[in-house]
């Protein structure tokens, strides 16, 4: 891939954020505790990424569907995960007082675990043919 301009800002913004936390790091414990909460974050993400397709299942013509409409079971997945994420600001906090660090990462925890649920759900929509774009 040919550099052009947004990848060369985007190198050295990368460059400048890391020499900064990285410094910021040496300063106080809180700010390496979340650096590396982060890092952790993006070698988790980076691993899931490498994860195979799904395998396409073939569904019979004879098999009933789900009286419940894609849409539907959507909000309900969304509707659960809105619900859980009132209560975690209460949970960080708690915990916060005792350690910020758990608090962080609980609260990290749980942001990404939005996401995770989320891509798992798209992965097994794909894999039953639900997304043929």
């Amino acid at each position: 891939m040919k550099p052009n301009i947004f990848s060369i800002i985007l190198y050295v913004g990368t460059a400048v954020a890391v020499a900064a936390l990285a410094y910021a790091s040496f300063q106080s414990a809180t700010v390496a505790w979340s650096v590396g909460i982060c890092v952790a974050i993006g070698v988790v993400v980076y691993a899931f990424s490498k994860l195979p397709e799904p395998k396409k299942v073939a569904r019979s013509e004879e098999a009933p569907s789900t009286a419940r409409s894609p849409a539907a079971q959507a909000a309900a997945v969304v509707a659960v995960i809105f619900g859980l994420m009132l209560i975690v600001p209460t949970v960080v906090l708690w915990l916060g007082r005792y350690s910020p660090e758990l608090g962080a990462f609980v609260g990290g925890v749980a942001l990404m675990a939005m996401f995770l649920i989320l891509w798992l759900r798209s992965r097994y929509q794909r894999s039953r043919g639900g997304d043929e774009g």
